[in-house]
């Protein structure tokens, strides 16, 4: 084992496997508050799936910022690359991207990464039922597209909650996709605010008009329906209540989440957080580095301290930007639901919420 300590540099952005250069080709506005960035196929391919993410890497006042945003765009429909970007109130890139973005503009991203995509099968016939509010719709879009696109047996009911028409996201790309596939797709608006010449459904989606959705558009049978799920926290445990209630299997569930205020540690921390520093081994780009941990620091924080170029975006466990492999020892993680089933089984950590146990902590990123 050796140790390497240095300083990020900034040329290895441009040359990593990880990041890619992407230019905008154009700005496209969706509602008042939310644009779609479309973006030039870069010189070295960008190969993603449907409901995947880019980490945006941004200056803003002289600092390096980083967000997720999911990419809007399929494969299989779209020639170019897109995400779409709703306005936050006091979000310092939302606001950067809605008034900022030019054709032109050139910035750094990430590689796309994410584990909220669909496994398609063009001799499938599957019944999907699909829930977004809000932005939330971005990754579902994505999905929806494929769907319709790849699994020519599959059929789709896709439930979208907003405030009123006006915030509808991909309004009119929804009215082409129900026409076009019309014997395949059906869209149910729900706006909580809707104006008078509104003839749709209205009011908020709560546990039991989840139910009640999902209980219809399945006929009677929701357990062998494929769901996903994304939006705002209360949508989305609204959402996870029904299911539960309903007795859906975890499996046939797929969610993803943009928010983490509501979010709490499942675990007891304070009493499981290392009381010193412990070195851990971080295995990365072929390179191995020993990183001192401070006691109250995770493995992500003390490595960006130590200018190690480890992976990273949202830093409260929910992206995955940072996923690692524990190959030995322990580590206490705060919360865990960024991760599958199937990937805690394996071993896998987020290292933003990770800190390590004890001695002897080997992590493998990427």
């Amino acid at each position: 084992m050796f140790s390497i300590f240095k300083k990020k540099d900034k040329n290895k952005i441009a040359g990593s496997d990880r990041y890619f250069k992407l230019t905008v080709k154009e700005v496209r506005r969706e509602t008042a508050d939310t644009n779609t960035l479309i973006f030039e196929k870069p010189e070295k391919p960008l190969h993603y799936q449907p409901g995947q993410f880019l980490t945006l890497i941004l200056p803003i006042d002289n600092k390096e910022v980083r967000r997720s945003y999911s990419l809007s765009s399929s494969p299989f429909t779209d020639e170019y690359p897109a995400i779409t970007v709703k306005r936050v109130e006091a979000g310092k890139v939302s606001n950067y991207l809605n008034d900022h973005m030019r054709p032109g503009d050139v910035f750094d991203v990430m590689e796309p990464i994410g584990h909220f995509v669909p496994l398609l099968d063009e001799n499938a016939k599957k019944q999907y039922i699909m829930f977004a509010a809000g932005s939330g719709i971005t990754p579902v879009f994505s999905i929806l597209k494929a769907v319709l696109r790849k699994e020519p047996g599959s059929s789709v009911k896709f439930v979208y909650q907003n405030r009123d028409e006006e915030n509808i996201i991909f309004n009119n790309e929804l009215k082409k996709l129900e026409t076009e596939f019309a014997d395949r797709v059906s869209i149910i608006h729900i706006l909580s605010r809707p104006g008078t010449g509104w003839s749709g459904k209205s009011g908020r989606i709560d546990v039991a008009l989840a139910t009640q959705l999902i209980d219809e558009l399945a006929g009677g049978n929701p357990i062998d329906c494929n769901y996903f799920l994304c939006g705002p926290a209360g949508f989305m445990h609204s959402v996870l209540d029904a299911f539960t209630a309903l007795h859906i299997p975890e499996e046939r569930i797929h969610k993803e989440s943009f928010y983490s205020g509501e979010t709490k540690p499942k675990h007891d921390t304070v009493a499981q957080a290392p009381a010193q520093a412990h070195i851990v081994e971080v295995l990365l780009d072929g390179q191995t580095y020993e990183v001192e941990v401070p006691a109250k620091k995770t493995i992500l924080e003390a490595a960006l301290d130590q200018g190690i170029d480890f992976p990273f975006s949202c830093q409260s466990g929910l992206c995955t930007a940072c996923r690692g492999k524990l190959v030995a020892g322990e580590v206490v993680m705060e919360d865990d639901e960024g991760l599958t089933a199937d990937e805690k089984q394996k071993g896998y950590i987020l290292n933003c919420v990770s800190k390590p146990k004890g001695p002897g902590v080997v992590v493998e990123v990427g």
